[in-house]
């Protein structure tokens, strides 16, 4: 994958993110929610069709994977930078995937239970 197409699908993957989540917003329309929604339809439907789709998938699965289950991420994360300092494992544009994903999921995900705290 060259450097500007990497580029553009990690700005529209960016874009598809707020797209969705921009969603929840309480002050967002009916007709706001399925303009984004028809947009996010498109981002994916180019991407999916197009020479790269393997990898949009690859980053929309490490999305899902860090949104969903963020400790088991962190596991394999360490274990793909150990494999990749010795000379194997997935290539530079999957281990960024992983990365953007990680920082697109940083802010949305859930505090586990036992990490509550509340106040007296």
């Amino acid at each position: 994958m060259q450097s500007e197409h990497e580029e553009a699908m990690r700005s529209d993957f960016r874009e598809r993110t707020g797209l969705l989540l921009s969603g929840y917003e309480p002050q967002v329309t009916e007709e706001q929610i399925d303009q984004r929604y028809d947009k996010v339809r498109q981002l994916d439907e180019r991407w999916n069709s197009g020479p790269h789709a393997d990898q949009w998938r690859y980053l929309s699965d490490a999305y899902a994977d860090w949104r969903d289950a963020p400790d088991t991420m962190v596991r394999f994360i360490d274990n793909v930078e150990f494999n990749r300092a010795k000379g194997f494992g997935i290539d530079e544009v999957q281990y960024r995937s992983l990365l953007q994903a990680r920082e697109l999921t940083e802010p949305h995900r859930v505090r586990p239970r036992n990490q509550v705290q509340w106040e007296r």
